[in-house]
């Protein structure tokens, strides 16, 4: 069917913005770069985009108290409601857009709204309970039970996620498409280009950590490694936003430590490319932006083989363990004193990075909204005619190209999972106290 020949009503999609006035950390970062691609790639110069049957008009929409403007020019931002904050994403979002499909990109978003895709990155909250707030892990166990259902469909990135949201929310395997976060904002090689020379950089090759007060970065034992190398070890820069409870009592030489605090995107891949290695020995990832945008950016990267880390670096990648700094200590060492070795990771790295593409997760969004808003309409017509939603979504789901049906049968080419930290086993432990307690 041709263009001309679409005369129906198009189909209205809103993308939730609210994350837009929020720092850009990873789910910020993924939210970005999705609609960036799908803005620049995919719609017409007001906002429409034609999948060959139907039209689909977006739009953002955010708090009318929001100072942000739209970053693209096509996608028009609303601004809609008297609330601000989780509340109004429960009341005035839905309200606003009822009647037409909502994407919500950031983990977050209404609880029973029917024509929804949802984003869900991890279950941190779920599995290290002790890194967050109380009032925190109830309203995302409350969230990603209720929302994680309602929605008509879910976003994850990575098979390690989806495995994560089956076996704490017990999130049906069939629902979930996977989305990978792209690797392109980290090898342009317009972006980065540059060097970070307004820095006091150490004259030597240093180690790169990209810091977080979150404990479950496990900066700790970056800290931990380097005073277990000593002389030996080569000068560290931090970049990003520490805790010093992060360190204990551990007491580290300034003098090979630079911290440089927050900075730009560009800054930080710059300094990916001038790096002799990313160390990041992060206990829990969804995903784990940072290694990719390093093996991008031709810098080494030494991470955790734990959670997703495996599934997204390959081979790629030197590990360690999270929980022995030691481990980490001897990876430093090997990557640190080897030319070769560092020659080959950075080949490697390159190659692997190119498989995760912004381009290609912009198209299976587009893709799974067109088949989604599609099948609703079937369930529809179906129901009107007296049989269930479930026989329809069992024997009719939607097929998307390149993407990957979860049967529990099938095998994946990915390195075995390796096994968890003991924090997270103690957190199982009393996640199925809870909720034999019903909780």
């Amino acid at each position: 069917m041709s263009r001309n020949a679409d005369v129906s009503e198009p189909t209205t999609v809103w993308v939730n913005a609210r994350f837009l006035e929020r720092p850009v950390t990873g789910v910020e970062r993924v939210a970005r770069e999705l609609l960036g691609v799908i803005a620049t790639q995919h719609l017409d110069d007001d906002g429409y985009w034609f999948d060959g049957n139907r039209r689909f008009r977006f739009r953002l929409i955010a708090p009318a108290a929001t100072s942000m403007l739209s970053p693209w020019q096509n996608l028009r931002l609303e601004r809609a409601g008297v609330l601000n904050g989780h509340a109004w994403e429960q009341l005035d979002l839905p309200l606003r857009t009822r009647g037409d499909w909502l994407v919500s990109l950031c983990n977050t978003g209404p609880l029973l709204k029917r024509r929804h895709i949802l984003f869900l990155h991890d279950a941190q909250p779920f599995v290290i309970p002790d890194n967050f707030s109380l009032a925190f892990r109830l309203w995302y166990r409350l969230l990603f039970n209720v929302a994680g259902r309602s929605s008509r469909h879910i976003l994850v990135n990575s098979f390690f996620t989806r495995r994560e949201l089956y076996r704490h929310v017990g999130l049906r395997t069939e629902k979930m498409t996977l989305c990978y976060p792209g690797s392109e904002h980290a090898c342009s090689d317009e972006v980065g280009a540059s060097e970070p020379l307004r820095f006091d950089l150490p004259e030597q090759p240093f180690l790169l950590a990209v810091a977080s007060a979150n404990p479950n970065k496990n900066f700790d034992a970056v800290v931990r490694a380097l005073h277990v190398l000593g002389a030996t070890a080569p000068p560290c820069v931090i970049v990003g936003r520490t805790d010093q409870r992060q360190f204990g009592n551990v007491i580290f030489d300034s003098e090979r430590v630079t911290h440089l605090g927050y900075v730009s995107d560009e800054d930080l891949l710059a300094l990916y490319r001038q790096a002799l290695c990313l160390v990041f020995p992060s206990f829990y990832e969804g995903f784990g932006l940072p290694p990719l945008e390093a093996m991008a950016a031709g810098c080494p990267v030494i991470t955790s083989r734990s959670s997703a880390m495996p599934e997204i670096c390959g081979t790629a990648a030197e590990y360690c363990d999270p929980r022995d700094y030691r481990s980490l200590a001897g990876a430093i060492r090997r990557v640190s004193e080897s030319a070769a070795r560092r020659t080959a990771m950075i080949e490697s790295g390159l190659l692997r990075a190119r498989m995760f593409s912004w381009r290609m997760s912009g198209q299976r969004v587009l893709e799974l909204i067109a088949n989604t808003a599609t099948t609703n309409r079937r369930v529809a017509a179906t129901e009107r005619a007296g049989k269930s939603e479930r026989r329809l979504h069992v024997t009719d789901a939607p097929s998307l190209p390149g993407s990957h049906t979860w049967s529990g049968r099938e095998r994946l080419d990915l390195p075995p999972v390796p096994p968890e930290p003991a924090s997270v086993g103690r957190a199982r432990v009393a996640l199925s106290a809870l909720r034999r307690r019903g909780v």
